[in-house]
């Protein structure tokens, strides 16, 4: 229409900046996926925002060509772009709003200088449009808040014990499949691919029954806490029960196995300070994959014979679960030595 060299450019413009950010933005999702999310690159961004320039500067000119046509034109596009902008760019408002502001700008400056009669009524209303779109961005910014916050705080519910904010039975299983289906440690013979302990309090009934049920879940909030304490960062404390715990230890040795059983005792066995009258002990019981077997529920299970084992030897300390045998060998008990129950074998 106007047979300006602008508008030639423009549109050559146009095409090698669409060309060039798909290249980019195909480029990034592909380096994503291969390195995971934080390895996305910023050009992008970059390229957008220099896409919305580019696209102001050619509704700027179609404004100030004088013809009628396209004035309404650039501004019904500029409008489409802008609604889009305010919808899709809820999780990064400061951005959407930068290009936002990029896009009308010019638009109401070229309004205001055309010798076009009132048509720079258009650029006063531009303001009032762009504060609109700006106010509808940042409320689906909170709606999109909102919806993050609900779905995290349903999977931390679905998946946590709400007293000690411990994984639960649920997430258990998840963590169980994830660490059986994972890479197997360099073959030793102390070395094992998952060690699970069965912890169960002792004399936690006489505590809740005594002092009451505040004190117990205070006392539960205080085992979980040195549950924690006691074991590597790599192991995972789940609560599967009232006052039963699971752990779960990946590519540990018997030795630092052992080692960590009586550093749980030890540690649950000291008084607390908000209630010296509530002494709580801990029965263990061992079972190594794959020697005691390769699925949640086998290891479990041999975890579990071994913890009840362990308690009818006199409680306050740990069994280790012998593969392919009815037998269960005991590990140094934590109880003292003239009570110390005979060794089975």
């Amino acid at each position: 229409m106007t047979g300006a060299i602008w508008a030639y450019a423009w549109v050559l413009a146009e095409l090698v900046m669409g060309g060039t950010r798909l290249y980019l933005m195909m480029k990034a999702a592909a380096r994503a996926k291969a390195e995971g999310p934080a390895a996305a690159s910023g050009t992008p961004i970059w390229a957008g925002l220099l896409s919305v320039m580019l696209i102001s500067a050619g509704c700027y000119q179609c404004v100030a060509s004088g013809h009628l046509l396209l004035v309404l034109t650039a501004g019904i596009s500029l409008a489409n772009l802008i609604g889009g902008i305010a919808s899709r760019s809820a999780a990064t408002p400061r951005y959407g709003i930068l290009m936002i502001c990029i896009l009308t700008l010019p638009f109401a400056v070229a309004t205001m200088l055309s010798p076009i009669s009132f048509l720079f009524v258009i650029g006063l209303q531009t303001p009032v449009y762009t504060a609109g779109m700006i106010f509808l961005l940042l409320e689906n910014h909170k709606i999109l808040l909102n919806l993050h916050r609900s779905e995290r705080n349903n999977r931390l519910m679905a998946h946590h014990d709400l007293l000690t904010g411990l994984p639960n039975r649920a997430l258990n299983r998840k963590l169980f499949s994830e660490l059986l289906d994972g890479p197997w440690p360099v073959a030793t013979p102390s070395a094992a691919k998952l060690t699970v302990f069965c912890v169960d309090l002792d004399n936690f009934k006489s505590v809740n029954d005594r002092l009451g049920h505040a004190a117990g879940d205070a006392v539960l909030i205080a085992v979980a806490g040195r549950l924690r304490a006691s074991v590597r960062e790599a192991d995972v404390v789940c609560r599967v029960g009232g006052d039963e715990f699971v752990v779960l230890l990946p590519d540990i040795t018997n030795g630092e196995a052992t080692d960590i059983a009586r550093r749980i005792i030890t540690r649950i066995s000291e008084p607390f300070e908000f209630a010296p009258a509530a002494r709580v002990g801990a029965s263990i019981g061992l079972a190594s994959a794959p020697q005691d077997g390769m699925t949640a529920d086998e290891l479990l299970s041999a975890a579990d014979r071994a913890m009840y084992e362990a308690k009818r030897r006199g409680k306050g300390g740990f069994v280790i679960h012998a593969s392919g045998v009815d037998l269960l060998t005991e590990i140094v008990p934590l109880v003292p030595a003239a009570q110390a129950p005979a060794l089975v074998g």
